[in-house]
């Protein structure tokens, strides 16, 4: 972590409306230590030892002391003072800044080869770093006990993928010696050309005798041309090698030709003895390809010929893809078919209702009825539209987690809960969040729920949540659903909802799905901040809005997130005839996807038929969760909202 002045300067910046409150009686002892420690943090920088220690004098009993030693030993881990990394250690052992400086330590260690030093620091179970670990199985092969290095060599070897460069070392000497057996070059040439890293499978394969290479070549070539095994005579040999080409070649030809891959399944699944889970898997494999390639015929005589495959992900995939053809006696086909606890779920009651009415009319409206009252038990999306075609109010099942003020009192005075929170109120968010998952780890369920609370009262609402989900308790809605933000969601939403279906609801329902409310949140697409905007959307949403932005980081402030995030929701309203349905899936996929599949369908499907069946699962679960959502931040706001709205509810997409 850099501590020079611009660092700090940006860290402060980055305390925003949502660092945690103190009392007034605090706020200025607050404030005064706060810019003591920055005050430290550049003594650090300066190397002014004397300035440094005078200040930690003064900082006694602060949360974030601790931290100044930390951020000192860091800035000279090159000269690895041992002395004070052994002093540290010792005072902060199984803490979140004691395990970092360990791995600080081990990096450094590891990168110079000074491996007698390495096994005083390393410990296992605090370390799960590959490139770490192959420093220590090098460090013990040099040092200790060589086979439990090999051991480890072993584990760190059977991987589909390119290991660490540290590795190289350890892999190299462990060949030499003779542990690289032909077992264990077959087994990560498999699973490499299983990942489809076919550079690193001609290498393994480098390695191995000449009898052995000439299969992994013939598993590298059917992976390329796996419609080769239509050639059946050269495929059967009782070698194992051979049933594991096979079966990698029929799931590959499966995705060219499932007719094909199932016709010469049924040949090797004659002549080979496959086990339950290689059967499966190639199963569901040949039953998704003929789904995708619209072979109903084919995948007719699949299930005919396989009636105890009952895998729900393919079942429910194939009953979708009925309700896109509006073919609901397939419906229910494929919902009968499913494992009975599956069928017991809110989806799948909602939809075998809906089948029933769609086929049968009054026929069979007893049983729709008690399937629609069953899903309405649930406060779900299914259960929400469940309670609409019945007429009765949404089950919102609102339990406060059984948490005293005692107990939320105790855990938030625990040390690991005071330096995150302190943390958190310097712009420190990166080690604010490692400090609490560190405390949290491992905490029972009264435990989590307890921590819930203090997040609740401090503001840090994504690590509320997710303590509740830690804790599977989900009827605590306050801590669930919590009204974050709430001045400048309905400000916002008051400029902004003019002949729109622009809500706070709504704006709500989108943080919570995005970030979970972490306004520091940053997805692996360059995504920022609550309502998890691109800089380039940002910038052209800017323009529009009238909204101040200057770089990328603004949009980990709140009132400019939600600000932006909200007016480009308010323009896919517009661009959608103010449906919620089509503009969420658009805030999620993107606007001219949504235009796509629109085209695809022609706008002949019923709503919700068009929503179980987004392409994109993600993009279905995220309208699902939004639509959601929005009824339960009404009921959070002392407001009752439906589902959905006239236009949602009568539309064709």
């Amino acid at each position: 972590m850099s501590i020079d002045a611009k660092g700090i300067a940006l860290s402060l910046f980055l305390v925003l409306a949502a660092a945690p409150a103190l009392s007034e009686s605090n706020a200025e002892k607050a404030v005064a230590q706060r810019e003591k420690l920055r005050e430290a943090r550049l003594a650090i920088s300066r190397g002014d030892t004397v300035e440094l220690n005078r200040l930690k004098r003064e900082l006694q009993g602060y949360p974030l002391l601790p931290y100044l030693d930390y951020w000192a030993i860091v800035r000279k881990i090159d000269s690895l003072p041992y002395t004070e990394i052994d002093r540290f250690l010792g005072e902060h052992q199984d803490t979140a800044i004691g395990d970092w400086l360990r791995v600080r330590v081990l990096r450094e260690l590891g990168s110079r080869k000074r491996f007698r030093a390495y096994l005083k620091y390393y410990k296992p179970e605090k370390i799960t770093r590959t490139s770490l670990r192959c420093y220590y199985a090098d460090a013990v092969a040099r040092h200790g006990d060589r086979d439990e290095a090999y051991r480890l060599v072993e584990e760190l070897w059977m991987v589909g993928r390119s290991q660490a460069e540290e590795c190289d070392p350890v892999f190299a000497r462990w060949i030499k010696d003779g542990g690289l057996t032909p077992e264990l070059a077959w087994g990560r040439h498999l699973l490499a050309v299983e990942s489809g890293n076919l550079d690193l499978a001609r290498y393994i394969a480098g390695k191995m005798p000449p009898e052995q290479a000439q299969l992994a070549r013939l598993l590298r070539e059917v992976h390329r041309h796996p419609a080769q095994l239509t050639n059946y005579t050269h495929f059967i040999d009782k070698r194992p090698e051979y049933r594991q080409i096979v079966l990698h070649g029929l799931e590959r030809l499966a995705r060219e030709d499932a007719a094909v891959a199932d016709s010469a399944w049924q040949r090797y699944e004659a002549s080979y003895l496959f086990a339950d889970a290689e059967r499966d898997q190639l199963l569901r494999e040949l039953a998704l390809q003929f789904a995708r390639q619209d072979d109903i015929d084919g995948l007719r005589r699949f299930f005919e010929r396989t009636e105890e495959f009952t895998d729900a992900r393919t079942i429910g995939w194939l009953a979708r893809q009925s309700m896109r053809e509006l073919d609901w006696a397939q419906v229910e086909f494929w919902i009968d078919r499913l494992p009975p606890e599956e069928q017991l779920l809110d989806v799948w009651l909602y939809w075998k209702a809906r089948s029933l009415e769609e086929q049968y009319g009054k026929g069979r409206a007893d049983e729709a009825v008690q399937l629609y009252r069953q899903a309405a038990e649930e406060r779900s999306y299914y259960g929400f539209l469940s309670a609409d075609i019945l007429g009765q109010n949404y089950k919102f099942i609102d339990r406060p987690a059984p948490v005293t003020p005692d107990l939320v009192a105790e855990m938030a005075a625990r040390p690991g809960m005071l330096r995150a929170r302190e943390l958190q109120a310097i712009g420190e968010l990166y080690h604010a969040r490692r400090e609490w998952d560190y405390a949290t780890e491992g905490m029972e369920h009264r435990e989590l729920l307890t921590a819930g609370k203090v997040a609740s009262a401090w503001g840090w609402y994504h690590k509320s949540i997710r303590s509740v989900l830690a804790a599977d308790y989900l009827d605590d809605l306050e801590l669930r659903f919590p009204l974050a933000f709430a001045d400048i969601v309905t400000d916002v939403s008051n400029r902004m909802a003019q002949k729109t279906a622009l809500d706070p609801y709504l704006i709500y329902a989108v943080a919570r799905q995005e970030s979970h409310f972490a306004h520091d949140a940053k997805s692996g697409a360059g995504a920022l901040g609550l309502m998890q905007l691109l800089p380039s959307t940002a910038r052209a949403t800017a323009r529009k809005a009238g909204v101040e932005y200057r770089r990328s980081w603004d949009l980990l402030t709140p009132k400019t997130n939600i600000a932006l995030g909200s007016f480009y929701l308010r323009t896919l309203l517009n661009r959608f005839d103010n449906n919620r349905i089509l503009a969420a899936a658009a805030y999620n996929a993107g606007p001219t996807r949504v235009a796509g599949w629109l085209k695809e369908t022609g706008k002949k499907l019923p709503y919700d038929v068009w929503i179980e069946t987004i392409p994109y699962h993600e993009t279905r679960k995220y309208v699902q969760n939004v639509l959601a959502y929005s009824v339960i931040y009404a009921y959070r706001s002392g407001s009752v909202k439906p589902l959905l709205r006239d236009n949602e509810a009568t539309s064709k997409l």
